[in-house]
């Protein structure tokens, strides 16, 4: 199955001992113990957020050596650093690419006038030839709250290298159109629309109503949230003011390896308990993030 595939990066500082690995993650600016100590807590909030979501986390082991330059100079100025920022790598086990690379250390490709060989935009360019139906982001906060694309280019074929700001919310937009499979809405009549038609109980129990269209349904369908293997996902419906759960037609393990597509219904919910703990968190974290 396709997959979804983020590489996280970090700034390197700008020093003539730093083996930096790309001149686009160069600053100047050198960090005192507590802003690199926010910048690696915030690391570790994204990465316990996507944690759990149709993606997987790789880094540049030579990226995180020139990021921590500072820290292995001076370490009496940055005394825990180091062990906080591998025990977030080592507890939700993200993969160092460079041990698994599908790119060559000679590979070469060119960005204008300049070029790249053995890094993370070589290392993508690689894999999306080699793999056209994953998707791949680099999240990094070396640009603020800016992303850019790269076109990398051989004589023969041009691959486009996206990065986004490393938070939650622009890399969760980014998600949320590159699901896989893809998500499809399939409206289903037992549950009504617009809180009407929905069937009377069934067995005894009774049947969610569909509060809204089943457009507006299939609209916040590619941002609910569920918890792996994703047969039932939830949303925060702010005009209805309740949670909406979908459920999968297929569940996970019926589900085949090479499914393009997979589809979901919906109803509104009035017990809130329903949703699973973490999936309520996730879903209140994204809804102070776009106050």
């Amino acid at each position: 199955m396709a997959k979804n595939i983020i590489a996280l990066v970090f700034p390197e500082y700008n020093d003539i001992g730093n083996l930096v690995t790309s001149k686009d993650w160069v600053v100047d600016e050198l960090y005192d113990d507590k802003t690199m100590g926010g910048q690696i807590k915030e690391a570790g909030i994204f990465v316990d957020f996507f944690n759990d979501e149709e993606c997987s986390m790789i880094y540049d082991s030579m990226n995180i050596n020139a990021y921590l330059y500072a820290v292995n100079v001076l370490p009496e100025c940055y005394p825990s650093r180091v062990r906080q920022l591998r025990s977030i790598f080592k507890q939700y086990g993200l993969k160092n690419w460079r041990r698994n690379r599908v790119s060559s250390e000679t590979e070469e490709y060119s960005i204008h006038d300049e070029t790249v060989k053995n890094e993370i935009r070589t290392e993508i360019a690689s894999r999306i030839e080699s793999t056209p139906e994953d998707s791949f982001l680099i999240a990094t906060n070396a640009f603020g709250d800016k992303g850019k694309t790269w076109n990398l280019k051989t004589k023969t074929s041009t691959n486009p290298v996206v990065s986004l700001p490393m938070s939650i919310s622009h890399v969760f937009e980014w998600l949320s159109n590159h699901h896989k499979p893809l998500r499809v809405y399939e409206w289903n009549e037992k549950h009504g629309e617009n809180g009407n038609g929905a069937h009377p109980e069934n067995k005894g129990e009774e049947v969610s109503v569909l509060e809204s269209s089943r457009e507006h349904a299939g609209e916040l369908l590619p941002k609910a949230i569920g918890l792996p293997n994703y047969d039932t996902l939830y949303c925060y419906d702010a005009i209805f003011n309740k949670y909406m759960e979908y459920k999968a037609g297929c569940k996970f393990e019926r589900l085949p390896e090479n499914a393009l597509e997979r589809k979901y219904h919906s109803f509104h919910i009035n017990d809130e308990n329903r949703v699973p703990k973490r999936v309520a968190y996730k879903i209140k974290t994204l809804q102070k993030l776009s106050k």
